[in-house]
């Protein structure tokens, strides 16, 4: 991340970084043990308000992670741009605090970032309104072309000095003060930047397998966790909330022992944050801004504030309730029991002897004689606009296993878009040898019952061959 552009609300800070600026000492793991007669130091009394400075912030920024707790509004407000109140815990866990708006001057920030970079105004041609042409942009007025400027807001933590006291000299200070500050003041300022700072975004593995991420390039830990998703989705309905924590487990245990503290070389604070000082500030808004600079004369165009890149940091009543969302479907998922009828291996559907043939595979055997003509729907639509058409079964038949299942059809099917629907509801639906039940839907689908199954429908694109082919549905 670079450095910031521009400095705005900054009061005095003494001490931006965990470990820099003596006034805000950080020490969560170092702790003060007294004793009846100890003399204690200034040291001592550093250590003590360091502990439990430093063991909120581990815990913040660990536990919690960066983001606005509330408010912290971005808006323009004429030629400013105006951050309202609100609190924020940055990636180090301090306490971003904004008692009061702080204002930017637009012009002023433009032209000091123009001057930054000049080579970078003038590229983006300015596009005419609509209903005028082309030369009419520049046309009698002089103007310059407009360049879009995109950068971020931030807040960063800041601190000053407070309250100053009568305090002894120290023989060694030449200046021989005889006061000194007796309060830290902690804040925010506000900060615009080219470059944001990266988003914290931990366990990889685990987003990955609720779907929040993709797996990149040369990803093994994505393609593992995709692989593991695959396989949770493939078990039965009624098991899946158990399948699906196993896999949570297995796969935060992975990520969490990969886990380590950011480090920048030559870094010298303690090495127990997970980020570094310069990317722990937090985004407040992305903000682009038409830039038009013309002989020197410095113009503001269109402002667009975009506060929806921030993150927000949720309590955790709200995250409690949030993990109810979809429980009522999974707690009623797992506590249907299936009745174990056969179900549809998928994919085993073929099709032979110019597609008048339907060969498909089960579970289970099925049971004799509950293969008749009804228990098979196949249709098929014209992409042309001439409907749909009924490609009637002429019989079916159920091999020696029963596991696999050949229908006959009296034609190929019409057209190309074929839908085929095997029944496990209605009144002739394929049945189950043992258990006794219908058939239950397609393998890895929801649990069935003993009286009422499922139907299993799949869709199938077969060319057609002019020679054999019907023409009308």
């Amino acid at each position: 991340m670079t450095a910031p552009e521009t400095d705005h609300g900054g009061t005095g800070p003494c001490g931006s970084g965990p470990c820099a600026g003596d006034d805000l000492p950080v020490h969560p793991f170092l702790a003060l043990r007294v004793a009846f007669g100890m003399l204690l130091c200034e040291d001592d009394f550093r250590v003590l308000m360091g502990n439990a400075r430093g063991k909120l912030m581990l815990h913040q920024a660990w536990q919690h992670g960066p983001g606005v707790v509330w408010g912290l509004p971005v808006r323009r407000d004429g030629d400013e741009l105006r951050v309202g109140p609100g609190l924020a815990v940055d990636g180090l866990g301090r306490e971003l605090h904004l008692e009061s708006s702080r204002r930017l001057s637009l012009r002023k920030w433009v032209k000091a970032w123009i001057e930054k970079h000049p080579e970078a105004v003038g590229k983006a041609e300015v596009r005419p309104e609509a209903g005028k042409r082309e030369t009419d942009k520049t046309e009698g007025t002089g103007a310059g072309k407009r360049t879009p400027v995109k950068v971020w807001i931030l807040a960063e933590f800041a601190s000053r000095l407070d309250s100053p006291v009568p305090a002894l000299a120290d023989p060694c200070d030449v200046t021989r003060r005889h006061d000194d500050f007796s309060r830290v003041v902690e804040g925010a300022r506000i900060t615009v930047t080219a470059i944001p700072p990266p988003p914290w975004r931990p366990y990889h593995r685990v987003r990955v397998l609720l779907g929040l991420e993709e797996p990149g390039k040369d990803d093994s830990a994505g393609r593992e966790a995709r692989r593991v998703a695959d396989e949770v989705a493939a078990v039965p309905a009624g098991e899946r909330a158990r399948a699906l924590l196993a896999a949570l487990r297995r796969l935060a245990a992975e990520d969490v022992t990969g886990l380590a503290p950011e480090k920048d070389e030559g870094e010298v604070c303690p090495s127990w944050a997970p980020v570094t000082e310069d990317h722990a500030g937090v985004v407040l808004a992305a903000l682009t801004v038409e830039v038009t600079e013309d002989e020197g004369c410095v113009e503001v165009g269109k402002v667009t504030v975009d506060p929806w890149v921030r993150s927000a940091v949720l309590p955790t009543t709200t995250v409690q309730e949030l993990t109810c969302a979809l429980a009522p479907g999974l707690i009623g998922a797992a506590r249907e029991d299936d009745a174990g009828g056969p179900r549809l291996v998928r994919p085993s559907l073929r099709w032979c002897r110019e597609n008048r043939l339907l060969e498909f595979r089960v579970t289970k055997p099925l049971a004799p004689g509950s293969a008749e003509v009804e228990s098979v729907e196949i249709t098929s639509l014209d992409s042309g606009g001439r409907g749909w058409a009924t490609d009637e079964v002429s019989r079916i038949r159920i091999t020696d296993d029963g596991l696999c299942v050949l229908v006959d059809l009296d034609q190929r099917p019409a057209y190309e878009t074929v839908r085929v629907r095997i029944r496990g509801t209605g009144p002739k639906p394929l049945y189950g040898r043992d258990p006794h039940v219908p058939f239950a839907g397609v393998d890895g689908g929801p649990p069935a019952g003993p009286d009422e199954g499922h139907d299993a429908v799949l869709t199938e694109h077969l060319p057609l061959a002019p020679a054999t082919g019907r023409t009308e549905a």
